[in-house]
């Protein structure tokens, strides 16, 4: 699929949408933005916000998208702007559910919406370097929030 403008606006849509969630957040649970533990933890930080989005895009909106979407290319609806196919729809449970295990399950399925969009915009690029990046600077933008313990 080509890019075109709507693409660029799922793009904008994630950092602006990235943005007023942290600021919703933080303001909610009086929090302040720190990134202080990155250089005592910097092994942490790789993991959590380089090697980690970086892995399982290409596990999720990579391999397995491709595989699904390969069998059953079906989209729905299939002439609008913004649609969802099924390899969208399973590889966001997928990954759901691998979150909602790894972690507590409620932290886990915060990861739902943000999953459904970075399915659209693999959908959207055909490719998963977008979603690659977008998912690290949202994951840096999470953990400056919550740093991990």
């Amino acid at each position: 699929m080509t890019r075109s403008r709507n693409s660029h606006e799922l793009i904008w849509g994630a950092l602006i949408g990235a943005l007023f969630l942290w600021g919703a957040a933080s303001w909610y649970w009086d929090l302040k933005p720190s990134v202080s533990w990155v250089i005592p933890q910097w092994p942490m930080f790789f993991a959590l916000c380089v090697a980690s989005p970086i892995l399982e895009e290409y596990v999720f909106r990579g391999f397995m998208y491709e595989v699904i979407d390969r069998r059953w290319p079906k989209v729905w609806p299939a002439d609008a702007s913004i649609s969802i196919n099924l390899a969208m729809a399973i590889t966001t449970v997928l990954f759901v559910m691998a979150h909602m295990i790894a972690r507590e399950p409620m932290v886990g399925a915060l990861v739902l919406i943000p999953s459904i969009y970075l399915g659209l915009l693999r959908h959207r690029y055909g490719s998963i370097g977008v979603c690659m990046l977008i998912h690290a600077l949202w994951n840096i933008g999470w953990f400056s929030l919550f740093p991990p313990s």
